[in-house]
């Protein structure tokens, strides 16, 4: 459900933001798209910046580098990959400086608040996957009390594997349509250049 919000949000804003502009395309999207991305994921990591540096025992500069970085490395392969894809699709979709609702345009949006949900939901994927695979009689035992239980060195390196590993798969998917995307789009001739006029 916060996939499906945070991508109209990110769509609501790409509309708002280029409405006046007369450019339509693929490519045009593509741009637009990931620059309003970029913008969401700047704006929700400074939210996770100020989180990670308060803690229980003060302010943590430690936390605060950490989540950044890891923001940094991720958020071209979500949200800013994302957008891009919606907003080529809808910006390939406009006829006449206006946008359309498209079944592309639809099923686009759903495709990418599904990679947005994937994406957010692979640390439960993960713990899940640990727990089915790994855990001993007393930790279902907890777990079916509604208790976590402590998990061992070997767990928290598993929950390490499958989370990146969903991460990656999510990742490649948002790549592979993004190059699908490209690959199809024809390109269009460039106009001959009339000789420039000496000076």
């Amino acid at each position: 459900m916060l996939g499906l919000i945070e991508e109209a949000v990110k769509l609501a804003a790409l509309v708002l933001v280029s409405r006046r502009l007369r450019v339509g395309g693929l490519r045009y999207g593509l741009v637009l798209g990931a620059t309003v991305g970029a913008g969401f994921a700047a704006f929700e990591s400074a939210g996770y910046a100020f989180n990670a540096v308060l803690s229980i025992q003060g302010l943590s500069l430690d936390d605060l580098v950490e989540t950044e970085i890891l923001r940094g490395v991720l958020a071209p392969v979500g949200h800013v990959l994302w957008t891009a894809i919606i907003g080529g699709v809808l910006f390939r979709a406009r006829r006449g400086g206006r946008f359309r609702v498209t079944a592309p345009v639809v099923l686009t949006f759903l495709g990418v608040s599904l990679l947005h949900a994937l994406w957010d939901s692979t640390g439960g994927i993960a713990v899940w996957l640990v727990a089915r695979t790994t855990a001993s009689d007393f930790q279902r035992a907890l777990f079916d009390l509604g208790y976590m239980p402590n998990p061992s060195s070997e767990q928290i390196h598993l929950y390490t594997v499958y989370d990146t590993t969903g991460l990656l798969v999510v990742s490649l998917g948002g790549l592979l349509w993004l190059w699908l995307l490209i690959r199809r789009e024809p390109t269009a001739p460039i106009p001959a250049q009339s000789p420039s006029s000496p000076v």
